[in-house]
């Protein structure tokens, strides 16, 4: 069967890596500040042994674990300048699936955080108990 799904190894970085590579983005872009705000979310999560996370590019990619073998279905959060772009203001989530049958939504950085955790919850039966689920 041919899949959709994300077909590289992922190869997760920790969480604490994570914080910091977007949080010296967001120094340079306050545009990237949404991306911190979710990280930061995952790590405050007791959910956050049950998900994994590396880049591509800017882009945040998160699987659920333990990680299988490629093709891989991804939750890719769209970063500013992305491929897969949001308008300013605006934050995309998509879910890559086998089948092609992707989610994409996008919403105002205001709704980041829940709007991950709720695809989180959607396609990996993962809850988030975010701290504050207004970022920062």
């Amino acid at each position: 069967m041919r899949s959709m799904a994300w077909r590289h190894v992922f190869e997760p970085r920790p969480w604490s890596d994570l914080t910091e590579f977007y949080e010296r983005m967001a120094t340079k872009d306050q545009a990237f500040g949404y991306l911190v705000d979710i990280v930061r979310s995952i790590e405050a999560s007791p959910s956050r042994d049950r998900l994994a996370a590396t880049t591509s590019m800017h882009d945040l990619l998160v699987v659920d674990q333990p990680i299988s073998t490629p093709p891989i279905e991804v939750l890719r959060v769209s970063a500013p300048g992305s491929l897969s772009p949001a308008p300013a203001g605006s934050v995309v989530i998509e879910h890559l699936s086998h089948n092609g049958r992707n989610d994409r939504v996008e919403r105002p950085v205001v709704e980041a955080v829940p709007l991950f955790w709720r695809f989180a919850l959607e396609k990996f039966g993962i809850e988030g108990a975010p701290v504050n689920e207004a970022g920062r």
